[in-house]
């Protein structure tokens, strides 16, 4: 009794395990009760009926609730004095952005086939999404600092890139002045570059991510900016609402601008970013390609380094010259990467515009793989640039891998004259320039860390980028149909906050049955699938029967939730319970 009270905190313990007693009876009787439907083949469904509902927000809510959005949603809501709710407009549409991705006014009308059918008009859905514009940032924030107390977020080491979304419209956004406050209001929706080659507007998404592949924050911004321009304001945000003012920034080329770099060197924060080797000074390329001085790019390469030379197996340093011109070089270095180190002298102007000089070191890795890939693309894009000399096609470039770049065009014309007369042949000098850095990849850093050890950090970087094909693929981020700047940027907000909300699902299933996810890992298409598929069909004055496939991960999902919807029947006031409990 004295071990019930202290564990329980329960004034009368004898009282309490006769109520726990009785609670048990209860629901040992309601789960060998027998349930007899009576149904009529004659008897037609009610119209409009929707006996399929949907449930996996059932098992989203718990998630949802941690980050405390519901409590941010108040206080919002509170300050503003609007009349709708908030919450639960914002609710509904993070859930269904999730479970049936579609346009606003179409989530509205799924949301329907919810257990609990949302109560709230069309029109306060687009004026919810106006308000939520202004609160993007403290959202963010908030929602980082909850995520704290679900798991602890590795934040020491953050990864940022950029993608682009494209609008079904033929028109871009005017840049205009607002009539009652004088503001200049840029429009949002340009024309850029799209990742995708398509010839509509963008708007352009960047995002941090964590050393655990959950999204940290993110901005918006203008198609036709420039990438490089969105990194220090973002950086800002974090330190400012987030308040983390200490970690390493990991970025792509395209971000790793020198400003970029020297900003990053400032208070507590450092860099890793990839160096185009082709960018750096003449003398640096030739010690970053230097065959002679290269070393396992791996912490545990004691059995590499065996492998690669089984009579010296404390052997460091080798020669690529000696490993590539084995005879089973393609197999003999098969997922084995080399690394040397350089110091690089940079030149850069500082605020006052004055020129200034640093000293970067910079990491160059070699890959026999990559080399090989590399050569096999080559190859094919040289075939093609050899149909385009036969075809005589007189086309410009279109991107760096465009094959004409192996095709050079020289005019032949009478002295004096213009040119009549076009001739096409193969660039082979081009090809070889090219082959020279076959396998080679650089990385700039500020960092004094073991090289092996900021290799396997920026190893990470590529899942930034699957964060961004799951929003485009699964999450159907894009097309966008709105046309409002505020209303556009809460769009991103429901996608950021839906894939913020699945890859912390994913991560809690990973540390919980840890053991079952090692050797597989759990995808993240797996999880939406799986929850996509959870629907249970509505017997009235009955309850709920289940209508997916049961697996473990829907076992895991439900145990985590702390509901059980796998029975043969789900009991109205049950399903009911369950939701009001996690409501708490």
């Amino acid at each position: 009794m004295s071990d019930i009270q202290k564990e329980y905190g329960c004034e009368d313990p004898r009282a309490w395990v006769e109520q726990l007693a009785q609670k048990m009876t209860l629901e040992e009787k309601l789960a060998n009760k027998k349930v007899t439907v009576s149904l009529s083949p004659g008897k037609p469904v009610s119209e409009g009926e929707l006996p399929l509902r949907h449930c996996g927000d059932l098992l989203l809510l718990p998630v949802y609730n941690a980050l405390g959005l519901p409590g941010i949603c108040k206080g919002i809501q509170q300050e503003s004095r609007v009349r709708y709710d908030l919450g639960e407009i914002l609710r509904t549409l993070v859930m269904g952005r999730i479970l049936f991705p579609c346009s606003k006014a179409g989530t509205l009308e799924k949301a329907k086939s919810f257990v609990r059918r949302p109560r709230f008009a069309e029109h306060d859905m687009y004026r919810c999404l106006s308000l939520l514009c202004g609160h993007i940032n403290d959202i963010q924030a908030g929602v980082y600092r909850n995520s704290l107390s679900l798991m602890p977020r590795r934040d020491k080491v953050i990864f940022y890139d950029c993608t682009n979304y494209y609008f079904e419209t033929e028109s871009e956004d005017r840049d205009m002045i607002d009539r009652e406050t004088g503001e200049f209001v840029e429009g949002l929706r340009k024309y850029g570059k799209s990742k995708e080659n398509r010839p509509s507007p963008i708007v352009q998404m960047g995002m941090f991510m964590d050393y655990d592949g959950i999204p940290l924050a993110f901005c918006v911004f203008p198609g036709n900016t420039s990438e490089q321009q969105s990194l220090q304001p973002l950086e800002e945000t974090l330190q400012r609402k987030f308040n983390l003012t200490e970690f390493i920034v990991s970025t792509d080329a395209g971000l790793g601008s020198e400003n970029n770099r020297l900003y990053n060197m400032e208070g507590k924060r450092e860099y890793i970013t990839v160096q185009s080797l082709k960018k750096l000074k003449e003398t640096d390329v030739e010690m970053a390609l230097d065959p002679k001085g290269w070393r396992v790019a791996h912490r545990c390469d004691a059995d590499k380094r065996k492998a690669l030379d089984p009579d010296n197996p404390g052997r460091e340093i080798f020669d690529l010259d000696e490993l590539r011109g084995r005879e089973n070089a393609a197999r003999e270095l098969k997922g084995t990467t080399f690394y040397k180190e350089i110091i690089c002298e940079k030149e850069s102007k500082d605020k006052n515009g004055a020129d200034t000089r640093r000293d970067e070191r910079v990491i160059v890795t070699y890959s026999h793989d990559y080399a090989i890939y590399q050569k096999a693309r080559r190859d094919e894009q040289i075939g093609k640039a050899e149909k385009i000399v036969k075809r005589k096609t007189k086309k410009s470039r279109q991107s760096q891998q465009d094959p004409r770049r192996f095709v050079q065009v020289s005019h032949i014309a009478p002295s004096g004259e213009l040119a009549v007369k076009t001739h096409l042949s193969l660039d082979m000098e081009q090809a070889w320039q090219e082959a020279k850095f076959d396998g080679f990849y650089a990385y700039g850093t500020s960092l004094d860390d073991e090289a092996v050890d900021i290799l396997r950090v920026r190893s990470f970087h590529h899942e930034i980028e699957h964060l961004f094909r799951t929003t485009k693929t699964f999450l159907e981020a894009r097309p966008v149909y709105l046309n409002r700047n505020d209303r556009i940027r809460s769009h991103f907000l429901i996608c950021f906050l839906a894939m913020t909300m699945l890859k912390m699902l994913q991560r809690q299933l990973t540390l919980d049955y840890g053991e079952q996810y090692n050797e597989t890992p759990l995808a993240i298409d797996q999880l939406i699938k799986t929850l996509r598929s959870m629907r249970v069909g509505q017997i009235k004055g009955f309850g709920y029967m289940p209508m997916f496939t049961r697996t473990q991960l829907t076992d895991q999902l439900q145990e985590l939730a702390k509901v059980d919807i796998s029975t043969e029947i789900i009991p109205t006031r049950r399903m009911t319970g369950y939701y009001r409990n996690i409501k708490k």
